[in-house]
């Protein structure tokens, strides 16, 4: 955590500095770096039985994604670092009222309602911005996205579902008259999923519903062990999408300006194409914290979508390179709290969390690499949001209680 946090510290001055300002700004950093510094010995009040690798990782992502934040934006790297702070008083919150871990099993079905009437309301009440509907104003002042919390609720009903009705679902014999005992139980789980994106459809929301959909994916793989229900699942994904490309205009443009930005490099191909301009500034070594001007014309929602190609431009591919690093280490120790854990729904509710944090740094890495179409995710601990931020920490907080969980038996 020191180490993280020297890295922070001197991130932020260089930053400071590109930018023309005194280094002393710097020092605004420390109120990230300690808060979570804090967070880590707070969690070490209830034993020091929990994994050591997690927290240190998240706090150079979330450092990071703050630095970069502040240079795109004064005001809103302020109100990022006040929801880091919120986002620690969830983790820690998350740590210690969720114990044993086990008793959200409990709770499965009303986390699945609970998910699907968050997208109800938004379908409902949320203005579309962008071609989507994704936030529901509250007061004026804050807005809330949904599914962002969505996410995390359906990630329980699915470890909770699958915990309890896993070893049916590993089941081939067939009833006489009837249906597969495995498809009998594999119903209610894809049915809600399906509502789900039937809900993500509404919105025009394409990357929650592809994050949706491979948490779908890993589940399921997870419960039966059988890749043709993966391979079968992708088929009717792609179906899906071909389908909405049809019936949606604004997914039309997205795939025009994903084949080729340029063809409409005033219109939809303006941000991809200035996504690949930015990381092509930043070459190998990167242009320098800060040295660099990025503003919402010549980058647009530089702070949330586009803040991976604010890092190559800045960090350059080796940068670039490390985070995703960062982003895989974080992965393999989430796998390797889901594997060690010794109760079925921990382990799947750990690896469920894992695949959300890897699959939607996939999605938005791969969106301004132009390796999928762009979406509207915000990338993992990093891009600026205050929903985004609660939502990761408390499912930082549920894998640091898995893994103290586990270390403890």
């Amino acid at each position: 955590m020191v180490f993280a946090s020297a890295i922070a510290l001197g991130g932020m001055v260089l930053a400071s500095l590109g930018q023309g300002e005194e280094a002393a700004r710097a020092i605004r950093i420390l109120a990230v770096v300690g808060a979570l510094m804090a967070t880590a010995l707070i969690l070490d009040l209830g034993g020091a039985r929990r994994d050591r690798i997690l927290l240190p990782v998240a706090t150079l992502l979330i450092s990071l994604g703050v630095i970069l934040i502040f240079r795109i934006d004064g005001y809103l790297g302020s109100k990022q670092i006040l929801w880091v702070l919120v986002g620690c008083a969830g983790l820690i919150g998350t740590y210690y009222l969720v114990d044993p871990v086990f008793n959200l099993s409990n709770w499965k079905y009303l986390a699945g309602v609970g998910a699907v009437a968050l997208m109800v309301l938004t379908v409902i009440l949320a203005p579309e911005k962008n071609g989507a509907r994704l936030w529901l104003s509250l007061g004026g002042r804050f807005s809330l996205q949904p599914s962002e919390l969505a996410k995390l609720l359906m990630v329980i009903f699915l470890a909770g579902y699958v915990a309890e009705r896993g070893h049916l679902l590993r089941q081939l014999q067939r009833r006489r008259g009837g249906p597969s005992l495995q498809y009998r139980y594999l119903a209610p789980m894809l049915l809600m999923v399906v509502l789900c994106l039937g809900l993500f459809v509404g919105q025009r929301d394409l990357g929650t519903a592809a994050l949706f959909f491979g948490l779908c994916v890993v589940m399921l793989y997870l419960a039966t062990g059988r890749s043709v229900h993966a391979i079968g699942s992708l088929v009717l994904f792609v179906v899906g999408i071909v389908a909405a490309y049809h019936v949606f205009p604004h997914l039309q443009h997205r795939f025009a300006a994903w084949l080729n930005p340029w063809a409409s490099i005033t219109g939809v191909g303006y941000q991809p194409a200035q996504g690949m301009y930015a990381l092509a500034e930043g070459g190998v070594g990167g242009a320098g914290l800060g040295l660099m001007p990025v503003t919402a014309t010549n980058l647009p929602v530089a702070s949330t979508d586009m803040i991976f190609a604010v890092l190559g431009q800045d960090l350059g591919l080796a940068g670039s390179v490390g985070v995703l690093l960062l982003y895989a280490l974080f992965t393999v120790a989430g796998f390797r709290i889901a594997w060690r854990s010794r109760d079925t729904f921990n382990g799947l509710l750990a690896a469920g969390l894992t695949a959300m944090f890897a699959l939607q740094a996939f999605i938005i890495v791969g969106g301004v690499l132009r390796v999928i179409p762009l979406t509207g995710l915000p990338m993992p601990l990093v891009s600026y949001g205050g929903t985004s931020m609660l939502a990761n920490c408390i499912g930082l907080g549920l894998l640091l209680a898995v893994s103290r969980e586990e270390a403890g038996n």
